[in-house]
């Protein structure tokens, strides 16, 4: 591809989208597409780990908060205490579905509730490390050893993450972790979840 068919290309694609690469080519547009696809093939390689851990995350918290509160709709316990932000998910998973039609039940109110909600059950608001962690909460890792602080923010990295890839973001860089760090954190939770995520592994990236 020569450089005018790779600035009509990247117009398609929006100013705005290459544009990062673009400064990160030194306005090589050539380079900048060359490093727009391999991103994209990056972010490819991310979903499958990332979609079996947010799967997991949500379905153990899920289980361990029904225990504590000793109900399924947890989120509707006095003693849950959930913060605003948490509470604002919930309205918001409700008026969805009853703007789509569609039953108001566990399953659904669980679906909804997007990766941010569960990693901040994790976070240090209202006290949750005293109500919630050590009470019940850090039974859903049971590979885990370490301080709820560093699980949440390695699990926050990941939110990050997993945002910018759906939103098409360049991911790029010397932080930028492997599938290997996801493996790592669905160890976590369960070893048959971390080698389940191990086999999206591609050796070619």
């Amino acid at each position: 591809m020569d450089q005018p068919e790779a600035r009509r290309l990247g117009g398609l694609l929006s100013r705005a989208h290459i544009g990062e690469y673009l400064a990160h080519c030194d306005g090589d547009p050539v380079a900048a597409l060359r490093l727009s696809c391999w991103n994209a093939e990056v972010s490819a390689a991310f979903h499958g780990p990332l979609q079996y851990l947010e799967l997991a995350l949500r379905s153990v918290l899920d289980h361990r908060m029904s225990v504590l509160f000793g109900r399924a709709d947890w989120w509707h316990a006095p003693q849950a205490n959930l913060h605003h932000a948490a509470q604002a998910r919930i309205t918001e998973a409700y008026s969805r579905l009853s703007r789509s039609g569609i039953p108001q039940t566990h399953r659904e109110i669980i679906a909804e509730l997007p990766f941010g909600f569960w990693v901040g059950l994790l976070g240090a608001g209202h006290s949750y490390d005293q109500r919630l962690w050590r009470t019940g909460l850090h039974l859903a890792f049971p590979g885990y050893r370490g301080r709820r602080s560093v699980l949440h923010r390695d699990l926050d990295y990941l939110r990050v993450l997993r945002n910018k890839i759906a939103h098409h973001s360049p991911i790029h860089s010397t932080a930028s972790p492997t599938t290997t760090y996801v493996t790592w954190v669905a160890l976590w939770i369960a070893l048959i979840l971390g080698l389940a995520t191990l086999s999206f592994q591609r050796r070619d990236l």
